[in-house]
């Protein structure tokens, strides 16, 4: 991709979904590197990171803004293995682990988005 540092940009090239991005914090998507720290900051504004990894627990409970999915208006709570697949937790200053119950499809962890080693 190019970088801005000169007018010389890389050919542009194809990853298949899944390959390895942004140094293996994210996998490529339909052309695309979603991760975590840039969908944070695009829910609630600079200087926002992601939680610890404590806050995503929170998605093993199905409920309020912690699950994994929705089906037919259930909250369905992440298996262990997946509970960083499911609501997306930010942390601002003194709030370590923020959530959005406002819209649900913009507070959850975005399709492609690497979260699990497997």
């Amino acid at each position: 991709f190019c970088t801005g540092q000169s007018a010389e940009c890389p050919t542009d090239s194809f990853q298949r979904n899944g390959h390895p991005c942004q140094k293996n914090k994210g996998y490529c998507y339909n052309g695309k590197c979603p991760i975590m720290t840039n969908q944070c900051i695009a829910l609630w504004g600079p200087g926002v990171t992601v939680s610890p990894d404590t806050c995503f627990t929170f998605n093993e409970r199905g409920q309020d803004c912690s699950f994994c999915r929705i089906e037919n208006g259930t909250k369905i709570p992440c298996a262990a293995k997946d509970i960083k697949c499911g609501t997306l937790f930010c942390k601002k200053g003194t709030f370590r682990c923020m959530c959005s119950n406002v819209q649900f499809d913009r507070g959850m962890v975005e399709n492609g988005t690497k979260c699990g080693d497997g």
